[in-house]
């Protein structure tokens, strides 16, 4: 049971969203399948791992069921440079996501819903650049964690 009357106000507005199903282009399914969430200082304290992980799991139970017949993938994202958590679909007939990036796909929610809730919103240093004292090294390229799941 997701405690957040803001998660519960996110779960509302979006579990019930038509489902655009293109699988001629990629980028068009995607954009317009795309939900993305964000809280508000005030809102922040409300949210907690918990929550995300029931949202989450909520919205792709409402996705299965409206989908029946469907072959999609339900994939779900930190970007870190907006502070939001995002999700969409995308037909499984593309046979990859649409991102222009490297991404290290995973069936661990928690990964993500970790990094979104406890990494960003409730930790102010998450988005603090690194200290470059000393440091002669080329930095790692970080690869972005994407939650993924088919939803037939």
């Amino acid at each position: 049971m997701i405690q957040s009357i803001v998660v519960n106000n996110w779960l509302t507005m979006a579990k019930d969203d038509a489902v655009e199903i293109n699988p001629d282009h990629i980028n068009h399914e995607a954009v317009t399948n795309m939900w993305s969430f964000s809280p508000t200082e005030e809102e922040t304290p409300q949210i907690h791992a918990a929550d995300i992980v029931e949202f989450i799991g909520q919205v792709i139970a409402a996705r299965r069921s409206a989908l029946k017949g469907e072959d999609m993938l339900f994939y779900c994202w930190h970007d870190a440079q907006v502070r939001q958590l995002r999700y969409s679909l995308v037909s499984r007939s593309h046979g990859r996501l649409p991102f222009g990036r490297e991404v290290r796909e995973t069936q661990d929610l928690a990964l993500i819903v970790d990094r979104v809730v406890n990494g960003d919103w409730h930790n102010d240093d998450f988005r603090q650049a690194p200290s470059e004292e000393g440091d002669e090294q080329e930095p790692t390229p970080f690869i972005p964690p994407v939650f993924v799941v088919p939803v037939p």
